[in-house]
Formats: structure tokens, C-alpha cells, sequence
């Protein structure tokens, strides 16, 4: 019987925007947008968001993988790296009618400037859940099976008790190795129907 519900955020519960990123550095920086995109610092990046790196390591590590010199200010790189978080879906709705009966949280590879500056001042979810795990403050990231585990500890939850949100299919084949209900998120409308059919929420 499910009773813990672990929501993904980004392409969950807010939609993601790579592009305005991507545009708004190669505007700043006076770089063409496919070599900003080709020369994203993919390693530096996990780093970050396992907690390994601070934002100002960070920052360093993306103008470092731009062509050089690079003249990409810090003042500019953190509006751009703003630009990635858009709005809150739809789904926000659902994990309303859900956090009253139902013990919620957070479990998105994240890092600490959009959680700090962003997601815990501009939206409304993260004050309707009872917790959240975030990749750089444990030390892992999704799929890794030790996030789940760490998760289900911080959420006193048992992996048969727990059901798993997340848009991308690899993250939710992990959680299912390990015992725990998965939904791959496609769009609110598929969520509901999923939900229902689960027996979590009634026919809309």
C-alpha cells in the first residue's frame, strides 16, 4: 500500500528551458549557441550536482570549457543558469490534493544555487511537501541505487510503500530494481490517469 510519494522537479513539477541557458550565454559571451551547447562541461556538472564542487568552482568550470579568452561574466553566467527553471505544470495541482493524505517529497539531482536562489523562493511546491532529497547535499545522484535508499531512510518508508515520479524512464527503472513503484512522467493528464488506475487518487 503505497504512502510516501517521491516527486522528480525538474520536468515534473517545473518545466526546464536549457535553451534560454544556452542562448543567454552564447549572447553574453559572443560564442555561436552550438558550441555553447557542444562545449557544456558535462563532468563539472555532476560534480556539482553531487555536492563536489561550490557554485563558484562551478561557475569556473563552464567558462573554462568555453573557446578562450571567454569575457562570459559571472553576473551573466548565473542569470543564464536562472533562465533554466520555468514555470510550475499542472502537476502542481496534483501534489496538492495528495499532501493530505499521503507523506511527499523531493527527490531531484539538483544543485545548490537553483535550490538556495530558486526553487525555495519563486514556487509554491516546496512548502506543500514533507521533505526533499536533493543530489548535493547526499552525495549521490539518480539512478544510482544509494539516493533511493537514502530517500526512503530520510522518509522512514519501506521500498513497498513508496511510489516514484520522474520524466526520465532510467530513473524510474532504478527505483523499480530496488522495490520501489514507479511512474514515468509524460504530461499531468497521463500522471492522473496513472494515479487513478493505482488507486492513489479517484476519477477526475
Amino acid at each position: 500500500m503505497i504512502k510516501t510519494i517521491f516527486f522528480d522537479i525538474g520536468g515534473v513539477l517545473i518545466d526546464i528551458h536549457p535553451e534560454r541557458t544556452y542562448q543567454y550565454i552564447s549572447d553574453s559571451a559572443d560564442l555561436d549557441i552550438n558550441t555553447v551547447k557542444e562545449l557544456f562541461p558535462w563532468d563539472a556538472h555532476d560534480k556539482y550536482e553531487r555536492g563536489m564542487i561550490n557554485n563558484e568552482d562551478w561557475f569556473t568550470a563552464y567558462k573554462e570549457a568555453l573557446p578562450q579568452p571567454c569575457c562570459l561574466k559571472s553576473s551573466d553566467f548565473w542569470n543564464a543558469w536562472r533562465l533554466l527553471l520555468g514555470e510550475e505544470k499542472n502537476t502542481i495541482k496534483i501534489l496538492e490534493d495528495l499532501n493530505n493524505k499521503y507523506s511527499i517529497w523531493l527527490l531531484s539531482n539538483t544543485n545548490p544555487k537553483h535550490v538556495q536562489d530558486e526553487i525555495e523562493k519563486r514556487y509554491l511546491f516546496p512548502r506543500l511537501v514533507n521533505g526533499a532529497v536533493y543530489s548535493f547535499d547526499v552525495g549521490v545522484r539518480k539512478p544510482e541505487k544509494e539516493i533511493y535508499e537514502i530517500a526512503m531512510q530520510r522518509a522512514n518508508a519501506n521500498p513497498q510503500d513508496c511510489l516514484f515520479i520522474d520524466d526520465l524512464l532510467e530513473n524510474i527503472q532504478a527505483a523499480k530494481q530496488i522495490g520501489i513503484e514507479g511512474i514515468h512522467f509524460i504530461s499531468s493528464e497521463q500522471l492522473k490517469q496513472e494515479l487513478v488506475h493505482l488507486g492513489i487518487i479517484n476519477e477526475y
